[in-house]
């Protein structure tokens, strides 16, 4: 086919003929072909690659700003450190010094005040053994046990106070005594001759109520024909009742003397019998339980478990030991292959760079400032339970209060009959008291009890009647001198098993407005009232404020009470304006702190937290060290500083201690606007900005650019001049007390 087009037109007649040429394409890309194409490629490669390059240049170059600009900062930083850790060095070896100043001084004291006690006690003249000289105290032990003379109630109570001084003059010792001057030995002996005077003292109680058995129808009550006698001191009050007239329609008895009621059923009314009252301000049973002191928890030792060594022949090691020569020499081969290229590496990528920052880092290391010693904290001890059935007592959460009382049931010995002008008497051998078993019947359910009556007649009835033994009732009037803060629980002592139980009573009567305290017990033995040990904790708050010169007061809002310990120099007393009669024979008192915390805690009002109350208390413990620091500048600027409770406190960690404080040297009340928060840390101690009623909590400094590692710098550097005086003129003795006191309450860590 021709590649020309031929078209016709008619002009006319005449018919014309001509040759057209083939139309343009129309405008568009021209094919690529493939090596345009792979062109193409190339450049969009190598275009993408230089982006990569300047992309990653850039981010080196940033990368470098950066770790330049973090160096800049690490370095600052560090600069800061260790201008912090100069300015706490200095400070805390100035604190350090002033408190060994203080600690030395007492040191001297105390050993000056122990050895004229010594003195003293070894020119006392008045027959009474030393105690602690082990020739003397036996002597005085077995002197007493073969004595059988004296068996007066009178004489008997005359001779106990000796042998109760005895005991508390050893207990004494233990407590007073530091740790490292008395040996183990010592100890064990200490704790074994007190055993022994109790048992002396309990055995010359029987004897004397054995004596007063003996005689009872010449002490006979014209009235009642019964014995009624009673005999007391300061520590032991001593109630004997007799059943001489045998009258049914006798009962109940009352002590009036003592405040002491019982029941006696009829079963006991025709009976030669008789009861014994002991009431005694001291306890000597809890000590023996075993739940009475803490016990840390036994940490399991991690056996290493022992490693199989197999038997290998001597063929088996010679190839062994080939073995691992080879394999020793490929792998040093390949260590020293794999340091060359890690060293040709370090060259291409700035090995050099990184030799040098090293090299920096090892001068600023050598540079770095050396930091106050901090001592080592131990570890939180973790308490074990006692793993004991309900009804055993764990001393640990309650505690004995108003002493011991023992309730015995005793057969009435033959009393002497006169006879003419003789006086006949039968001596009972051995010349002991006799106690009579007696355990009350548990009531029976009513349905068992109509049918028992059905199946019986009427004269059987009332024989077994007379032959019940039903629960006695008591009833006591609770010491006067004890604040009994809640109902107490009553208690008797398991001889056997020597600790405390709660079962034996029903029908429980307290009566806080009389102040008496019924129940009835199924079986009679030594017994006592208890109290949760930790009912006032944890405090609602607390403040300590000066009142001059070595003169401050400590106030706790505890759960129930509100207590102001007045302090003044080395003495401590619970203020008069305490109005509770239960302490009224505390008010005033100047004291130690020791001697103050065992009163209180005899009277009833325990604030003092024990070694492991945290077990029993819901609180945030703080670290030991952080607190027995701040517990020390508290008391070296107590003369002229405030402190009270933060409710930031407990919402920190451990290592942070909030509390309020302000500057006060008068004794009017501070308004609200007068306080600042503090927070003391491990490393800094720094007033806060920010006050006790902000909504949220912020850490800025109220003194900014300044670094002040404890409490102590913090307050004379910042404080005026009659504070610094204050301060400066506060005794040891009047800071050691201060600090006796805030350790003992645990302030920061119980409220």
């Amino acid at each position: 086919m021709p590649s020309s087009l031929f078209s016709y037109g008619v002009t006319g007649s005449t018919t014309r003929f001509a040759t057209c040429s083939k139309p343009p394409k129309k405008d568009g890309k021209k094919k690529l072909t493939k090596a345009d194409k792979e062109k193409l490629k190339r450049e969009e490669a190598d275009r993408k690659a230089q982006e990569e390059e300047e992309a990653r240049l850039q981010a080196v170059e940033e990368e470098k700003k950066r770790k330049q600009q973090e160096k800049l900062e690490a370095a600052e930083r560090k600069k800061l450190e260790n201008e912090e850790k100069k300015v706490r060095k200095i400070q805390m070896a100035e604190l350090e010094e002033i408190l060994q100043g203080n600690r030395n001084n007492l040191q001297r004291l105390h050993d000056d005040r122990r050895k004229k006690a010594k003195w003293a006690r070894y020119m006392r003249c008045d027959g009474s053994p030393d105690p602690t000289i082990p020739g003397e105290i036996n002597t005085y032990i077995n002197l007493r046990l073969e004595e059988t003379t004296r068996t007066l109630p009178k004489l008997v109570l005359k001779d106990i106070e000796l042998d109760l001084s005895l005991i508390a003059e050893l207990e004494y010792m233990l407590t007073d005594t530091p740790t490292e001057e008395l040996t183990d030995r010592q100890v064990a002996a200490y704790k074994e001759t007190i055993e022994e005077i109790q048992d002396v003292i309990r055995g010359k109680l029987d004897k004397a109520v054995f004596h007063v058995l003996c005689d009872a129808s010449t002490m006979q009550d014209p009235e009642t024909y019964n014995l009624q006698f009673v005999i007391k001191n300061p520590e032991i009050q001593l109630c004997i009742w007799g059943n001489l007239s045998k009258n049914p329609r006798v009962k109940s008895f009352e002590f009036q003397d003592v405040g002491f009621t019982f029941d006696i059923p009829r079963v006991l009314a025709l009976s030669d019998c008789s009861f014994q009252v002991r009431m005694t301000k001291y306890d000597h049973f809890s000590m023996y339980s075993k739940t009475f002191s803490p016990r840390l928890k036994k940490k399991e030792e991690v056996v290493p478990e022992p490693v199989e060594e197999k038997e290998e022949k001597p063929e088996e090691e010679e190839e062994k030991k080939e073995g691992e020569e080879g394999a020793e020499e490929e792998a040093e081969a390949d260590r020293e292959d794999t340091e060359d290229l890690m060293a040709q590496l370090r060259k291409m990528d700035g090995g050099e760079e990184e030799e040098e920052e090293d090299t920096e880092k090892k001068e600023e290391v050598e540079e770095e400032e050396e930091d106050f010693e901090d001592p080592p904290t131990p570890e939180p001890p973790e308490w074990e339970d006692f793993e004991e059935d309900d009804d055993v007592v764990d001393l640990r959460a309650y505690n004995v209060l108003g002493g011991v009382f023992t309730f015995d049931l005793m057969a009435l010995p033959p009393q002497p009959k006169p006879v003419n002008q003789w006086t006949l008497t039968r001596l009972v051998n051995p010349p002991q008291i006799e106690l009579m078993d007696y355990v009350a019947e548990l009531p029976a359910p009513a349905a068992a009890s109509a049918q028992t009556k059905d199946q019986k007649d009427t004269q059987t009835q009332e024989k077994d009647k007379r032959d019940e033994k039903p629960p006695i009732g008591v009833t006591i009037k609770l010491p006067s001198d004890v604040m009994f803060q809640e109902e107490p629980q009553v208690v008797r002592w398991d001889e056997d098993k020597r600790h405390w139980r709660l079962d034996g009573f029903s029908d429980i009567v307290y009566n806080d407005e009389n102040r008496t305290f019924g129940f009835k017990m199924y079986k009679f033995g030594i017994m006592a009232l208890i109290q949760e040990t930790h009912i006032n904790m944890p405090f609602q708050s607390w403040e300590l404020r000066p009142r001059a010169v070595n003169k401050a007061v400590l106030s706790i809002i505890a759960a129930i009470v509100e207590l102001d310990i007045e302090i003044e120099n080395s003495m401590c007393c619970l203020s008069t304006s305490f109005e509770d009669p239960a302490l009224r024979h505390l008010k005033g008192q100047m004291m130690t702190p020791a001697d103050l915390i065992q009163s209180l805690r005899k009277a009833g009002v325990n604030v003092f937290p024990s070694e492991d109350s945290s077990k029993y208390v819901s609180i945030q413990n703080k670290h030991q060290v952080l607190e027995s620091r701040t517990y020390e500048q508290m008391a070296l600027t107590a003369s002229a500083m405030t402190y009270s409770w933060s409710k930031w406190n407990q919402d920190k960690e451990t290592d942070q201690i909030i509390f309020q404080g302000s500057e006060h040297l008068s004794d009017e009340r501070l308004l609200e606007e007068d306080w600042t928060l503090f927070q003391a840390g491990k490393r800094q101690v720094k007033q806060l900005t920010m006050t006790e009623f902000d909504e949220v909590f912020t850490e800025e400094s109220k003194h900014p650019g300044t670094f002040k590692s404890n409490l102590y710098h913090l307050i004379v550097d910042t404080g005026s001049e009659e504070a610094k005086d204050r301060i400066y003129n506060s005794s040891y003795e009047f800071v050691d007390c201060v600090q006796q006191l805030l350790e003992a309450t645990k302030v920061l860590t119980y409220s």
